[in-house]
């Protein structure tokens, strides 16, 4: 019966199709989806540079293909007991992972995709234990899982990735409300913690490696007014070496090597949000997020500041807007207003090593996604992983307003949106004349923001986006946007961030088919 599960299991992988199978009381179901992305883009200033010349140049490839392939099997004993494990394996069309061209047995997130393929890159997304505590209406998550906190439509610049820990969420005797707790280990940098007389650094090292996040989201919901409101907090024990730090800031080697130096120091770091969601008057829908962080300074010998130490604390508020119009089965369309306002550093803020932005635990890239070009993409399956979008970055340190025409439909399984949008930095334009240059300033940049935009530096973008059911799980989409970056010549001097293009400002388009196969 083993040999006969293992087969079905297989068949599965191979085809696509969904499987449940039985073998010693334990039900398989697997589920999944196969993606692809054929993008085409111009003058991209997308990278971890601030300054596009520095990232990927003017002109990239002008056609890249990429495929995802992602598996979910849930193993189910029973409604109260299962264990879910998740895969994935990308790869680029004609590449192997790290850029190389050559066929070969690569290794790797993004191997396999030249000459003989034959690359190893399926990877572990989840790994976790779905389970109810007897008797007891309390569910338990234990292991690698996705882990997001609430936000509006536009997404969360704070949380949202796969992480292991534990997630307990029950509901309360009061019906209007539940709680969800939970204990989070992004982060544990070394295997051994050990105390060497003889090396007393890497000692420190060891004994601060560790980050583990403590937290609770209140769901409350009030039928009467069709109002959900998700309060939100987080404590993380941060030990300055276990790699947050070097999550939060782009450390690389520009930035005098921040991920080498032993930091003997502990610290910690919190944040508390609440979100809303508003259908009193549906089909108006109204949505609002105030979020505040605050990760406090630690031994970082960081570039740009007058000692070795950095931290950060500030404040997100974004707000939706939404009236879905339905004129029967032939017409439909949602307009909707957005906007967001997120703080910005100050120029004595980096001189002390304060910084002035809201600081992100992890977002796994473009989970901040109102627009489908300078962002992560609202409306497309597969978003920014397709390299055709998520230029801005999580939206920290800037402000922003959109108006768009939303899921416009004239013709059945075929629908519409066009988006117009214009944000503006909120970092002191002083910030890169005090630090001297680009490098300089990406020593102070989140390692998940691409531009660093001070209050003098503007995006305006346009996007025209498609989507077409093909069938009930084959899905078609086409993104077509533009961008136009500028960037003020008396703050980052002549010709920066211009490609050659102007002294002040750049543009850039792109092209992107999306197909996606869920099963």
């Amino acid at each position: 019966m083993k040999r006969l599960t293992v087969l079905l299991l297989a068949m599965a992988l191979c085809l696509g199709s969904v499987v449940s199978a039985k073998a010693d009381g334990v039900d398989i179901k697997v589920k999944g989806t196969y993606e692809f992305a054929f993008g085409w883009v111009w003058n991209n200033s997308q990278g971890n540079s601030v300054n596009k010349s520095q990232a990927r140049g003017d002109i990239r490839d002008p056609l890249e293909v990429r495929q995802r392939v992602r598996v979910q099997i849930n193993f189910i004993i029973n409604e109260y007991l299962q264990g879910v494990y998740g895969l994935e394996s990308t790869f680029e069309w004609g590449r192997n992972g790290g850029g190389g061209t050559g066929p070969g047995n690569a290794s790797g997130a993004n191997s396999g995709g030249t000459m003989d393929a034959d690359g190893a890159n399926i990877v572990t997304r989840w790994a976790y234990l779905d389970w109810l505590i007897p008797n007891t209406p309390i569910q338990v998550r234990m292991g690698m899982q996705p882990v997001a906190l609430p936000s509006t439509r536009l997404g969360t610049p704070v949380f949202n990735t796969d992480v292991a820990g534990i997630v307990v969420s029950s509901p309360t005797p009061l019906d209007w409300l539940s709680v969800t707790a939970f204990w989070l280990r992004p982060y544990d940098a070394y295997g051994t913690d050990f105390y060497a007389n003889d090396a007393p650094r890497v000692a420190d090292r060891d004994r601060f490696d560790e980050t583990d996040a403590f937290g609770f989201i209140l769901p409350v919901n009030i039928d009467s007014i069709k109002l959900n409101i998700k309060p939100w907090f987080v404590f993380a024990n941060v030990g300055a070496s276990s790699g947050l730090y070097e999550r939060v800031f782009a450390a690389d080697a520009t930035t005098g090597g921040l991920n080498s130096v032993a930091r003997d120091d502990r610290t910690h770091g919190i944040w508390a949000g609440i979100n809303f969601d508003f259908k009193l008057l549906d089909p108006l829908t109204f949505g609002l997020d105030v979020n505040y962080g605050n990760l406090h300074k630690a031994n970082l010998a960081q570039v740009g500041t007058d000692d070795n130490y950095v931290g950060s604390r500030g404040w997100f508020i974004a707000a939706t807007l939404d009236y879905k119009l339905d004129f029967g089965s032939n017409f439909s369309v949602t307009p909707g207003i957005f906007g967001w306002w997120a703080s910005g550093d100050s120029a004595g803020g980096v001189e002390s090593g304060q910084l002035g932005r809201l600081p992100n635990i992890g977002t796994n890239g473009g989970a901040f996604k109102p627009t489908s070009f300078g962002t992560a993409g609202y409306g497309s399956s597969i978003g920014q992983w397709g390299e055709c979008g998520d230029i801005m970055g999580t939206g920290l340190g800037t402000w922003g307003v959109g108006i768009q025409l939303a899921n416009a439909t004239f013709i059945k399984d075929l629908s519409h949106t066009l988006r117009f949008a214009y944000y503006r930095g909120t970092n002191d334009s002083d910030i890169p004349g005090l630090l001297g240059n680009d490098a300089r300033v990406r020593g102070i940049k989140f390692r998940d923001d691409n531009l660093y935009l001070t209050t003098k530096d503007s995006v305006f973008e346009v996007n025209f986006d498609h989507q077409y059911k093909i069938y009930e799980n084959l899905t078609a989409a086409l993104e077509l946007g533009w961008l136009h970056l500028k960037s003020d010549e008396d703050t980052w001097g002549p010709g920066s961030r211009t490609g050659g293009e102007g002294k002040e400002g750049t543009n850039a388009w792109k092209a992107q088919v999306y197909l996606t196969y869920s099963f």
